[in-house]
């Protein structure tokens, strides 16, 4: 099969009344989402040309969920912006995608109309067609009715909708389909200011997830409670996990995570068995005690990614969760999700440093150099690299890019890597632009970015090195560092009852002195981006502020 809605048809074939997704008032079963989506993907393909970019401006749920595979029923791909986002962000989204197709929850209509209105288009012809979500499928005015013989749905709504003729449509449709064409955009960061949109393929997921769900052993009988906002690739295990298997997508409201006992109740009354969240959603829980009040006993896998997990925290919930497995992920979103991963397989100790394991089935994970030779002793370090399946297409409308981050092997890059696997000439791979090393048993470990490291007292420094030591600090919980280039010193905020200098003397046990923080800044909050990771561009302000 080589397009995800393969997938979603089979499951839906094989459950069709089962739990597809549920949020926090709603739910679907697996034979209503399809129906749905097709309904959404009838009215698109009249709009829109195959593998036209759709922008979906929307907060996560049931209906958004059923809108994301309309748009790919209609044979473009589908890119979800939150709408929280300043709108001077979502513009330059807008700008580098030039999308066909804009489609917004209503109650953001106007945002979306005020930030279409500002763009200047060189044709009139050329802005993209506006569309409330609710006119595509109203929600209160469709009912899909599902019977427990037959597995399928029939509309009772008022307005007539011809199946017959919109399946014939839908299929011309597939059958041009390949697993080239890209599913999602998804929308990162760029060191020009200008956001790059990383496109993943069909294939490239298909791939990635038929290891992932194998390899943790999901099944239908799972329900995933789902963390990341829908515009975060972490999103994409949970989403496809689900349609892969049959297992039920449980989305958490973005509000609970404010609110430790809300959200403990909300894992434990929907008997919520997989955790596939990042690094800081976890610690929130923790550290704020709510491991206390209630255990969400049901939970039997726990994976994490997105930055270092603090031990003090992991063995918190290894104590509440024992007999669950707990997993960390690691890989940037151009090679789909993740790349390695490490099961953790004993209760972790103070200033125990965590592997990022070993690469998934169909990946090859190697270290270069400087000189960008390949690295192939134990303990040196380089950047990683990854190759195989699942790399992304490349950075949408950007090529210049593309071809800086994505390279092809050369012959002088050819022995066998850390992990056995072999490399060819003219593969193509990923620069992750993160720095890590492997050990004597093939086990790669992370370093840090290579955007990290600082250069202080005439040594290179990894500031996440620093955090990592900060993390072992009694009644510090959270930690970030930067580098204060205006007076030339190392600053360390951090949360947490304890005093600066019971931190510097604590550090000194751990670090050389040129790598302890010249100045401790305790904060009153610590907050995350959109991403659930720290947010290290609020910490800068307060830098350049002071």
């Amino acid at each position: 099969m080589e397009n995800v809605l393969d997938y979603l048809e089979k499951t839906a074939k094989k459950y069709p009344t089962q739990i597809a997704v549920e949020d926090e008032n709603t739910s679907l079963m697996w034979a209503e989402l399809v129906y749905r989506a097709k309904r959404i993907g009838s009215v698109l393909c009249d709009q829109m040309k195959r593998q036209d970019a759709v922008v979906i401006v929307a907060e996560k749920s049931t209906q958004t969920l059923a809108h994301m595979f309309g748009v790919l029923y209609a044979g473009g791909f589908y890119v979800m912006v939150d709408p929280m986002q300043p709108q001077d962000r979502i513009q330059r989204i807008f700008s580098v995608l030039r999308p066909s197709l804009v489609i917004a929850d209503e109650k953001y209509m106007e945002n979306v109309k005020q930030i279409l209105s500002t763009m200047q288009k060189k044709e009139t012809e050329d802005r993209p067609r506006l569309t409330a979500m609710q006119t595509l499928l109203p929600s209160y005015d469709v009912t899909d009715k599902v019977t427990e013989d037959s597995g399928t749905a029939e509309n009772t709504a008022d307005q007539p909708w011809n199946d017959l003729v919109a399946e014939v449509k839908l299929q011309k449709i597939r059958a041009k389909s390949r697993p080239t064409d890209i599913l999602y955009g998804i929308f990162t960061s760029g060191s020009t200011g200008m956001p790059k949109g990383i496109a993943v393929s069909h294939g490239a997921v298909i791939d990635f997830i038929s290891h992932f769900t194998q390899t943790f052993s999901i099944t239908k009988e799972d329900r995933l409670g789902n963390q990341a906002p829908f515009d975060f690739d972490v999103s994409v295990k949970d989403i496809y996990s689900c349609v892969m298997t049959g297992a039920t997508l449980v989305l958490i409201p973005r509000t609970y995570f404010s609110a430790p006992p809300l959200l403990l109740d909300y894992l434990c009354d929907r008997h919520v068995t997989s955790l596939t969240w990042a690094v800081s959603a976890l610690t929130i829980i923790s550290s704020l005690g709510g491991l206390k009040y209630r255990v969400p006993t049901e939970i039997k896998r726990v994976m994490f990614s997105g930055e270092v997990m603090p031990n003090k925290q992991l063995k918190l919930w290894q104590e509440a969760l024992p007999d669950a497995m707990f997993v960390n992920l690691y890989g940037p979103s151009e090679i789909t999700c993740n790349c390695t991963y490490h099961i953790i397989d004993h209760a972790v100790t103070e200033g125990e440093k965590l592997p990022i394991g070993k690469a998934f089935a169909g990946r090859s994970v190697f270290l270069l150099d400087e000189h960008h030779r390949l690295i192939t002793e134990a303990g040196r370090q380089g950047e990683i690299c990854v190759s195989g399946q699942s790399l992304a297409n490349g950075y949408y409308n950007n090529e210049l890019e593309t071809r800086k981050q994505f390279c092809y092997l050369e012959k002088e890059q050819l022995p066998t890597d850390m992990t056995g696997q072999v490399l060819t000439e003219g593969q193509r791979f990923y620069r992750t632009g993160d720095l890590g090393y492997f050990d004597e048993e093939g086990l790669l470990y992370f370093c840090g970015r290579k955007d990290f490291q600082v250069k202080h007292m005439g040594h290179r420094i990894e500031l996440e090195e620093i955090e990592q030591a900060l993390d072992m600090v009694p009644n510090l919980k959270r930690s970030c560092c930067l580098m204060d280039t205006a007076h030339n010193r190392i600053v360390a905020f951090y949360l947490g009852n304890v005093k600066s200098a019971e931190i510097r003397r604590a550090l000194k046990e751990h670090v050389p002195d040129y790598m302890v923080p010249r100045k401790f800044i305790q904060a009153e909050t610590f907050p995350l981006n959109k991403n659930g990771k720290t947010d290290r561009a609020y910490f800068k302000s307060i830098l350049e502020s002071a």
